[in-house]
């Protein structure tokens, strides 16, 4: 794996991204088009002085940098309480407990909303003392992300308490691509919360309005504050003013999470998890001496889908050994297969003889145990394929509806090129 010229590639496609990125017309999110007046007309007691809870955390700020928690106040708005997702509000570990505390800058109280490993409901008490809900958080476009999930659940507990629930729109750092398996109905759980693709192609607030749709029993009195000037395909425009989580540092980060995120939950990968390049890299134990042509073979793959690589390597923090194999840059996600790229690639594997073990989580993390029977022939890619791009089919018609933002999303269908569908080609 000579690196010059992969180094070269990497500098001029560094250049290229972020030329591009700042040549993007600016848009405005939800938070910046939110007034005092957009809570007074929802709110019962048509007041703006009405008791507010704020479902956020380190990503819920403005373009500028300024948290929603004071523009609110700012706005002479009533700020209750503060409902933390799992992450906590200012970045805990993956899993770990979210303990209840006050922001430090206004001492208003912050409520966890993540425990044991799964999501908290919000408690009547609290309930009974709010008049309306807000949801600011920036999701990472996967359905596995856990943010989506404390969206559902705090949706089931406004419609429950008939509260109001408003969503202040965010891009989908991940584009307009939408593909991937739906939730299999037994493997539904905190990590695969709804059926809805593995990656969504949607915003915060589209997803909003498909949950009370489809997913809820009950409605929410829902509102969207929507973007002003957003083109879905430019995705997350800039970079990551907040990390989302630990681990999902960069808009790097956020790309290879899209087939990373899965690729973690089997062994013997390493993808950078706790370091710097968490979600953009690929390594295997040195132990195993992956052969240059396994590598090679890799590299090639991942060219395919329009990532470049590098060679690189770490000493795992975990096992103490040293794990070699490829750093990985993002250059096209919304043209990037990240689905069919995770079955190519555990494909490879096991042409290589590379044993692999998945864990307990990953058929509900990918929502589905056909990606398992795919990787060992149980079941072709042909009858997955046909089967899951019907789904994506179905899912797409009912979801349009909730679509607020052009162009529409498209759909990427695994293994079955000359079938994508566009929006446009939808709407015809």
């Amino acid at each position: 794996m000579k690196n010059n010229k992969y180094h070269t590639l990497f500098f001029l496609t560094s250049i290229l991204y972020v030329s591009h990125t700042h040549t993007i017309p600016p848009f405005t999110l939800g938070i910046e088009n939110m007034s005092p007046s957009t809570v007074q007309k929802i709110s019962p007691k048509h007041s703006s002085k009405s008791s507010i809870g704020l479902i956020t955390n380190q990503s819920g700020i403005d373009q500028h940098g300024k948290r929603n928690i004071d523009i609110i106040i700012n706005n002479n708005l009533n700020l209750l309480y503060i409902f933390a997702p799992e992450h906590g509000f200012n970045n805990t570990p993956a899993g770990s407990d979210v303990a209840n505390s006050l922001d430090k800058k206004t001492g208003i109280p912050i409520i966890s909303l993540y425990k044991n490993g799964s999501g908290k409901i919000i408690s009547d008490e609290h309930m009974n003392a709010i008049e309306c809900l807000i949801f600011d958080i920036q999701d990472s476009g996967m359905r596995h992300y856990t943010y989506i999930s404390t969206l559902l659940n705090t949706m089931k507990i406004a419609a429950e308490h008939n509260k109001p629930f408003l969503v202040l729109d965010r891009p989908n750092p991940l584009g307009g691509a939408m593909e991937g398996p739906l939730v299999e109905t037994d493997l539904i759980s905190f990590i695969s919360i709804a059926p809805i693709p593995l990656r969504h192609g949607m915003t915060i607030g589209e997803l909003a309005l498909y949950f009370n749709t489809y997913i809820l029993e009950k409605s929410a009195p829902l509102h969207i504050v929507p973007m002003h000037e957003y083109n879905r395909t430019h995705g997350y425009i800039g970079t990551l003013r907040k990390q989302l989580s630990p681990n999902l540092q960069s808009l790097q980060s956020c790309y290879g999470y899209s087939f990373l995120g899965l690729l973690g939950e089997i062994e013997p990968f390493d993808i950078g998890i706790g370091t710097h390049m968490a979600f953009r890299c690929i390594l295997l134990p040195e132990s195993l001496n992956i052969s240059q042509s396994v590598w090679h073979k890799m590299q090639k793959t991942l060219s395919s889908y329009n990532i470049t690589t590098l060679p690189y390597s770490h000493t795992n923090k975990k096992t103490k050994k040293l794990n070699k194999g490829l750093q990985l840059h993002f250059n096209d996600i919304n043209n990037q297969h990240s689905f069919e790229l995770l079955i190519e690639l555990l494909q490879l594997c096991k042409a290589e003889g590379i044993n692999i073990s998945f864990s307990a989580s990953f058929d509900k993390a990918v929502g589905t145990r056909k990606v398992k029977d795919v990787v060992t022939g149980t079941v072709s890619r042909e009858t997955f394929s046909n089967s899951l791009n019907q789904d994506l089919r179905d899912f797409y018609k009912r979801a349009r509806k909730s679509f607020l933002y052009k162009p529409f999303p498209h759909m990427q269908q695994p293994f079955n090129s000359s079938e994508k569908l566009s929006a446009q080609h939808q709407e015809n």
